[in-house]
């Protein structure tokens, strides 16, 4: 048999004018999805803190709460929930989440008991999200990206950090203006009628097209090959290939151990820092309405560092460039405690824009390991490891600022855990699937 017979390609495509890639679609919808619902939810939480605090009677420590829960029940789900984006494909959890989050805003409002705030956010708000936004759209843009991975998911990044510097000060506006419990209810519409509609741009692969990721060919396979994965391309579902791991054979890596300490470490205080981020500018003297702008004008300010990074560590490798992320970030938050203005608050917040130049790198490096194929079901597993530190961080924050009435230790424990994991980063390396019988 000659090698041309015993090879195939999958499919036998005619050559042809080639095609405007759909997966940019989906970079489009996930930077809407993200720009203006995942950031009115994630950067948004900190404009509510105090309203919220204020109306309910709550202490820093209480109102540190919803969020803290919302991470252990995130940790719970994550990794059903990434198991189920594998199987099933992002547009239906994606519709899904984002139609649950806009009806828990809108249940929100109502609420007039912490009790009843606590239960809505978490069950409701909280499990939409969880479901939905980042999670949901990276496992889109690692399926459909491979060679552009570190710049999509960078584009999907800036736009969540452009769509908070313009939607937190307004969100800010509005609950100064109208009060908390009128803006959830725009909040929820707005998920509702604008953010959901997006889930029907997610296709399930570029394999379901007859392309591969990055509008590549599809590589040619062995007969053998073809045959066995025949179900799989009729589906549209992710061929295997040398890159991809089982969650089982994953956790067995000491790749993933080291990655998950990592991203431990940075999401501790990235979404400690967040969540406390107007009650720092506040206690640093600020009024709230400046500290949302500040919150945005830093979040402007990192759109186009995120876009430059995220297409350099497709070229250089994302190791390094995580290292030097957080490292930057580790200084501002040890600037924080010793300069006083607004400027002088404002450089350092400049160079903790570190810290969100990395999350989108942080997310590459995971499809950099492990493949396309169980992505998501990989990135659930770290979700519980990584969400008892942002259970535990953001309460155990607010209750040092209600004990010493300072955020100086909170800033100065952010910026050593900072250091560490730019450390950790910087050993992770790829790891290599053991030979049968080695």
């Amino acid at each position: 048999m000659s090698s041309s017979e015993g090879q195939a390609a999958v499919p036998d495509r005619k050559p042809g004018k080639k095609k405007r890639f759909y997966g940019w679609n989906i970079v489009i919808a996930s930077a809407l999805t993200n720009g203006f619902g995942g950031s009115v939810h994630w950067q948004g939480f900190t404009v509510f803190f105090i309203p919220i605090s204020q109306s309910l009677g709550l202490s820093t420590a209480q109102m540190a709460m919803p969020f803290a829960f919302s991470r252990v029940e995130n940790g719970l789900v994550g990794p059903l929930t990434g198991w189920l984006l594998d199987k099933y494909g992002v547009r239906r959890l994606m519709i899904f989440g984002t139609l649950a989050t806009g009806i828990g805003y809108i249940l929100l409002s109502q609420m007039s008991t912490f009790f009843s705030f606590l239960l809505v956010y978490v069950f409701v708000v909280s499990l939409g999200s969880s479901t939905s936004f980042m999670q949901a759209s990276t496992t889109a843009l690692n399926t459909w990206f491979s060679r552009r991975r570190g710049l999509v998911m960078s584009i999907n990044s800036a736009a969540f950090r452009l769509g908070g510097a313009f939607m937190v000060p307004l969100l800010s506006v509005a609950v100064l203006r109208w009060g908390w419990e009128t803006t959830a209810i725009w909040v929820g519409v707005g998920m509702i009628v604008f953010i959901a509609p997006l889930g029907i741009m997610y296709k399930r692969s570029p394999e379901s097209m007859g392309v591969g990721p990055d509008g590549d060919p599809l590589k040619v396979v062995s007969k053998l090959e073809v045959n066995s994965k025949k179900n799989q391309t009729n589906k549209g579902d992710i061929l295997e290939t040398e890159d991809d791991w089982t969650a089982k054979d994953a956790i067995r890596t000491r790749a993933f151990w080291t990655l998950a300490l990592g991203t431990v470490l940075r999401m501790s205080v990235h979404g400690t820092i967040f969540v406390h981020f107007v009650p720092i500018m506040v206690w640093k003297g600020e009024s709230q309405q400046m500290s949302a702008n500040l919150l945005g004008l830093m979040a402007l300010v990192s759109v186009p560092l995120i876009l430059v990074f995220g297409w350099l560590s497709d070229r250089l490798g994302r190791q390094k460039m995580l290292a030097g992320c957080y490292i930057s970030a580790a200084s501002a938050l040890a600037l924080l405690n010793v300069v006083e203005g607004t400027w002088p608050i404002f450089v350092a917040l400049l160079l903790f824009t570190g810290t969100e130049i990395g999350s989108g790198l942080n997310w590459a490096l995971v499809g950099d390991l492990f493949g396309r194929r169980r992505f998501a079901t990989i990135r659930g597993i770290l979700s519980p490891i990584y969400n008892v530190a942002l259970f535990t961080m953001p309460v155990a924050a607010g209750w040092v600022k209600d004990e010493t009435g300072s955020y100086e230790i909170v800033l100065w424990v952010g910026a050593g855990l900072l250091v560490a994991a730019s450390m950790v980063f910087l050993t992770v390396q790829k790891p290599v699937h053991k030979q049968p019988g080695a």
